[in-house]
């Protein structure tokens, strides 16, 4: 009886381990994976434009003379009609300075011995305040007036 009980009992775990898995998965044989087809687009990439900006070109120097204190826009003033296109081409001297013009929304920052370059329309009449930032106490300022 004893030796029919075992066999119950091995005839149980081998059917149990059958029924689980117990044997390694035969591999699969899964396609490779390929790439999308490359499609040549129908229409030309638009092509960049490098002409230079249009409208009047104002020279503008940020001015720290030497060493004298005197800091200033030449020239401090300007004027322009409402709808103008003007080039700004802003020059420090010596000094960082900016060209700022709160009521216009512009605010360029020029470092030492730099240019750089505003382009700005002119669509609100009006006379307006231009400050360098750090050197405004100093009297650097100036005024644009738009007719």
């Amino acid at each position: 009886m004893r030796i029919l009980g075992t066999l119950v009992i091995m005839s149980a775990v081998a059917l149990l381990a059958a029924a689980c898995g117990g044997g390694a998965a035969p591999a699969q044989n899964a396609p490779a994976p390929t790439s999308p087809p490359v499609v040549a687009p129908t229409t030309a990439p638009a092509p960049v434009s490098t002409t230079a900006p249009t409208g009047d070109v104002e020279k503008v120097s940020l001015e720290d003379p030497g060493g004298s204190g005197a800091y200033k826009f030449g020239p401090s003033e300007f004027t322009f009609s409402v709808g103008d296109t003007i080039t700004l081409e802003l020059t420090s001297e010596g000094e960082f300075h900016t060209f700022t013009v709160d009521d216009l929304g512009i605010d360029v920052s020029v470092d030492a011995g730099q240019t750089e370059t505003l382009t700005f329309t002119f669509d609100e009449a009006g006379t307006f305040d231009l400050i360098c930032i750090p050197h405004e106490a100093l009297g650097m300022v100036g005024t644009i007036t738009v007719r």
